[in-house]
Formats: structure tokens, C-alpha cells, sequence
């Protein structure tokens, strides 16, 4: 799960879901990605990890991927 912090604290704005991805590297990248692009600007966060069920529902919190495009274009990496 991804956390930003503003004036209001740490706020869950994105997830990473495992089970989204074909492999771990896949998964590891993203997770690289995630972590290149907020770092890579001013924008203060945190990565929380935990395993998940097959069963387990989706967050409702947006992907990495989603939330991604939301950032103003200066603020993203994209591959594209």
C-alpha cells in the first residue's frame, strides 16, 4: 500500500496488488517504479507491504498504475 504524507498525516492513495502480476520480478518492478517516481520528487512516502489471499477481495484504493496518472507529468516516470 502506498502512503503520501500532507498537513493531515499519512493517507493510503494507492495499492500494489501482487496478484496482479505474472512473476515477482514483475511485482518487484513496480514496486521499484513506485518507490523511483515518489522519491524522485517531493513527494513524501511510504510503501507497506503484507501478503494477501487468492480470496481476498481487491482494494478499493486505486492501483499504483492508476494513481500514477494522476500525477502531473513532471512528477511521473512513465516507460512510454
Amino acid at each position: 500500500m502506498l502512503q503520501i504524507r500532507d498537513d493531515r498525516g499519512w493517507l493510503e492513495v494507492a495499492v500494489i496488488d501482487g496478484r496482479r502480476y505474472p512473476d515477482r520480478k514483475s511485482y518487484d518492478r513496480a514496486v521499484d517504479e513506485m518507490f523511483e517516481t515518489m522519491n524522485g520528487n517531493t513527494i513524501p512516502a511510504q510503501f507497506e507491504s503484507h501478503r494477501v489471499s487468492p480470496t481476498e477481495p481487491p482494494s478499493r484504493l486505486p492501483s499504483w498504475e492508476d494513481y500514477r496518472a494522476t500525477l502531473p507529468r513532471k512528477e511521473r516516470q512513465d516507460n512510454a
